[in-house]
């Protein structure tokens, strides 16, 4: 298969086919949902993908939606960031989403103290960096150095998770220790996370601007870049002698295949398209209606959900001069038909969900029953607010109409039709007018404006307290005092039990308190070709590295 896509090529050869398949789903065609035996599948259908013993070589063509615009650590965080830079790093465990656990990756070993304040890591030997540098111990405390102090000469930022509590780092031989001045019993799980890669030291000592730029990438993953075009899409190779991966990997050598071609496709159609023309072999973001055409074409459609994650949610500004009335949150949470949501406007791969915790979280808790349908109760508390119907069904209040706004993101391609289903509810059943904004400085404003009083969010590793309530968080753009005990208690947890017991109680205080709608189960929805292998990494990264292509 080619890594060159062509758009007129695909206009004038694929679009008939793919047409064709629309016209079929328009009708009323839709394949019933037959989970496969995958860990976090949350629906996975149609062709179940390849089978045996792996295949060594070839290109794996993928299609993205966003392009990724700075490879420096902190600057990570987007779906599309994670797919392209993970296949290139290291990390000092693996979180295991099959088996849930930690995986020894660069440390072969590690511990903590009871108190959540000291962490040590057994740094594995013979590890080296793309440019032939050895990953030493002291490398690694470097790295965690920059993490937890950034780095202002250089306009590096602090790391958003390790930095808590962040006092020092000390190398003793082959053990690194990083002591903390407050607990963080999250620190394992964070350094799992994508943007907390191991680099190497060449590319510690560049500026934030410099370290953003992927030619200047130095890491230690199992591909490493060969070619990067701005906007268009990056080729990454398979790293010669790489044999360091993580423990329970079913690969422990080289990866399978040759070369991963990464291309952005932002057009919703045109991904779909190009799958189904032959052009890519995987393609992120399958819209909600061009699923049936997926699977009747013959292809698989890959739907994975986070294991420690959150449901896809909305998160209500508690200082917003809309939102700070606890009845009008109430009412906003009450007012959507989450089982219409899923049945009219998504599929059976976003069910509606439990709790803001996704429905694969071990902590997880059924809570639906404190959000379940009740136009009747969402409109009397709206009354109760002082919030009436005027002539044109709109409700007002002191002269001001209830007119909400939400951000949309291009990282999930089901909040669209969600939220338009969720607008056209609300306006004809609650009397609330909501603009549904999908311009991407509108959703960047979003995060710092209260006057914004809806913001959509979902995380793939979660802590409750960091999102509503640390100091600084955007997604309420406030610390409520209940939060904040209870994200101190998530700090201090001496062991996954009392973690699950915090995490329940933050579970019940956010809804009780209607700080959040959780609206569907988060899932990325991935159509694959029929002779791909291909499985998922916690934070629903595809495993390239494990991938791996029939001829």
């Amino acid at each position: 298969m080619s890594g060159n896509f062509d758009r007129r090529g695909f206009l004038r050869a694929g679009a008939a086919a793919f047409s064709g398949s629309l016209l079929a789903y328009a009708t009323g065609s839709r394949a019933a949902a037959s989970t496969q035996d995958r860990p976090n599948a949350a629906g996975s259908t149609g062709s179940s993908g390849p089978s045996g013993q792996p295949v060594r070589g070839g290109t794996l063509v993928f299609s993205d939606t966003d392009t990724v615009s700075s490879w420096q650590n902190q600057r990570l965080g987007t779906y599309s960031s994670g797919n392209l830079t993970a296949p290139t790093n290291v990390l000092l465990l693996y979180f295991d989403p099959y088996r849930k656990i930690f995986q020894p990756w660069v440390a072969e070993q590690w511990g903590k103290n009871p108190e959540n304040t000291r962490f040590w890591f057994k740094i594995r030997k013979g590890i080296t960096f793309s440019d032939g540098t050895a990953l030493t111990p002291q490398v690694v405390a470097k790295n965690i150095e920059q993490f937890g102090r950034g780095n202002e000469k250089l306009r590096i930022p602090v790391h958003p998770q390790i930095a808590r509590g962040y006092d020092r780092v000390e190398v003793d031989g082959d053990v690194v220790t990083v002591i903390l001045n407050k607990p963080n019993q999250q620190f394992l799980r964070d350094v799992t996370r994508s943007n907390s890669a191991i680099v190497g030291e060449k590319k510690l000592a560049l500026t934030l601007e410099e370290a953003g730029l992927p030619q200047n990438h130095v890491g230690a993953g199992p591909f490493v870049l060969e070619s990067y075009v701005p906007g268009q899409g990056a080729t990454l190779v398979r790293r010669t002698g790489y044999n360091w991966a993580p423990g329970g990997s079913p690969n422990q050598g080289e990866a399978y295949l040759d070369k991963i071609v990464w291309q952005v496709l932002p057009e919703i159609g045109l991904r779909t398209g190009a799958l189904i023309s032959g052009q890519v072999d995987v393609a992120r973001g399958i819209q909600p209606a061009d699923e049936a055409a997926i699977i009747e074409q013959g292809f698989q459609l890959l739907a994975y959900r986070p294991p420690l994650g959150t449901s896809n949610f909305a998160a209500l500004r508690v200082n917003n001069e809309f939102t700070k009335d606890l009845r009008v949150r109430q009412a906003l949470t009450l007012g959507i038909d989450r089982a219409g949501l899923s049945r009219d406007a998504l599929t059976p791969r976003y069910p509606p969900p439990l709790s803001i915790l996704n429905a694969d979280n071990p902590n997880a808790i059924d809570l639906s029953h404190e959000f379940a349908y009740n136009p009747e109760k969402a409109r009397d508390l709206l009354e109760q607010a002082g919030w009436t119907r005027g002539a044109d069904g709109v409700r007002g209040k002191d002269g001001k109409r209830l007119h909400l706004s939400v951000p949309q993101s291009s990282q999930q391609v089901a909040l669209g039709p969600a939220w338009e289903y969720i607008a056209q509810q609300w306006r004809k059943e609650l009397g609330i007018v909501l603009d549904v904004r999908n311009d991407p400085s509108f959703a960047a404003k979003a995060n710092q404006d209260v006057n914004i009083p809806i913001i959509v969010n979902r995380t793939s590793i979660i802590s409750l307290g960091q999102f509503f309530a640390d100091t600084g968080n955007t997604t309420l753009l406030a610390s409520p005092p209940e939060l904040v005990a209870l994200y101190q208690r998530e700090l201090e947890a001496e062991d996954d039990a009392a973690f699950r017991q915090v995490q329940i109680e933050q579970q019940k205080a956010l809804h009780k308190g209607a700080y959040v709608i959780a609206y569907f189960e988060e899932a990325q929805t991935f159509g694959a070709a029929p002779n791909v292998h291909l499985t998922f990494q916690a934070q629903t990264y595809p495993d390239f590295y494990n991938a791996w292509k029939k001829a």
